[in-house]
């Protein structure tokens, strides 16, 4: 696997003074991980991110102190839009290992020592959607679906799965021993399975689909006892979406539409203490440890700043400026997709 030397760039943003560290400047695709999904191990100090480099994509790790980046993967080339959707990747932080899809088949790689091994293959007919890991570090939870002639066509667009009613199945698989167990099944479009990070048998997911039009968006599921829950049932007129968790476990954050008017809360796992609060600022992702910081990527290629809302007095603050993104959000690898670290000091984002 090949090495690259550090590529690193510091300089100081012109308008709000913000320190920012480029840490890829290859002349291809680079990108971190999904937002709600971990890329950070060796205790903070390295990441793992896709880039298309040679000609193809894959996983690599980045020291954040030197800059030394080492290939992870090596995939076969696969033509766009056939590509392996390595965004959707999940670092272990327990043991220092990465599972991801690719190929229609679950790998995990050992970040130390570079083992690369299959652990599930998914059945015929079956898409997969984003993984996760349990806090335990013991099973990969995710949810695959079945696929109508429109989307195995082509077609793979959220609206294009949610209309054709797909039956979806949330599994655990054993990493050790690649075991499946299906923890639950119904006939809708599950997607963003996001493991509890401190409760190694809860899980989050949602109903994909347009945030206005599927039956109900949120839902918590407790692996023991596999009923799932609504968590914020919406009002006429309320949606949400873009759920994450708080670092502590303790809240589900989200961000939506009340009747035209942009929202923002948190909830905790059993649904109460749902706090929604006026949120009236232009935002897509947001991302925030605890609720107290929030960071945005502006929602949209023409507001190129990230920003930053702090919650003081019971609502939240005007947005400060962080720093440019000028990103594009010409496709998924192409969003900001903001996520601060776990020590609360930086953002990490994509820009193109």
């Amino acid at each position: 696997m090949k090495k690259y030397p550090s590529e690193m760039y510091a300089y100081t943003d012109p308008v709000t003074g913000a320190s920012v560290k480029r840490l890829t400047s290859y002349r291809g695709n680079s990108n971190h991980l999904y937002f709600t999904n971990n890329c950070f191990y060796d205790n903070g100090k390295k990441i793992v991110f896709e880039s298309d480099r040679d000609n193809a994509q894959n996983l690599f790790s980045l020291d954040l102190e030197s800059g030394e980046i080492e290939q992870l993967t090596d995939l076969p080339v696969k033509p766009y839009p056939e590509e392996p959707a390595l965004h959707e990747a999940f670092v272990d932080p327990v043991f220092d290992r990465c599972a991801f899809f690719a190929d229609g088949k679950l790998f995990v790689i050992d970040l130390k020592t570079k083992a690369l091994r299959p652990i599930y293959e998914l059945p015929k007919g079956h898409f997969h959607h984003i993984i996760s890991i349990s806090c335990d570090g013991k099973h990969v939870l995710t949810s695959i679906y079945t696929a109508d002639d429109t989307v195995l066509k082509g077609d793979r667009s959220l609206r294009a799965i949610w209309k054709s009613d797909p039956t979806s199945k949330i599994l655990r698989i054993d990493i050790e021993t690649g075991e499946c167990e299906v923890v639950y099944e119904e006939k809708s479009f599950i997607a963003h399975v996001n493991a509890s990070p401190t409760d190694k048998d809860i899980l989050t997911f949602c109903h994909e689909g347009p945030w206005a039009e599927v039956d109900h968006r949120l839902w918590i599921l407790d692996m023991k006892d596999p009923t799932p829950k609504k968590l914020h049932p919406c009002k006429s007129g309320e949606c949400i979406g873009h759920e994450f968790w708080f670092a502590d476990g303790s809240r589900v954050g989200y961000h939506g539409h009340d009747n035209g008017e942009k929202i923002l809360g948190s909830l905790t796992t059993s649904g109460e203490d749902d706090r929604t609060y006026a949120f009236p600022f232009n935002t897509g992702h947001i991302f925030s440890l605890d609720g107290k910081l929030i960071v945005g990527d502006g929602g949209s290629a023409s507001s190129v700043y990230l920003r930053l809302w702090t919650f003081e007095d019971g609502t939240y603050s005007e947005p400060v400026a962080l720093c440019r993104h000028a990103c594009s959000f010409k496709r998924q690898r192409a969003h900001v997709h903001p996520r601060i670290t776990d020590d609360g000091r930086s953002v990490l984002y994509t820009s193109d």
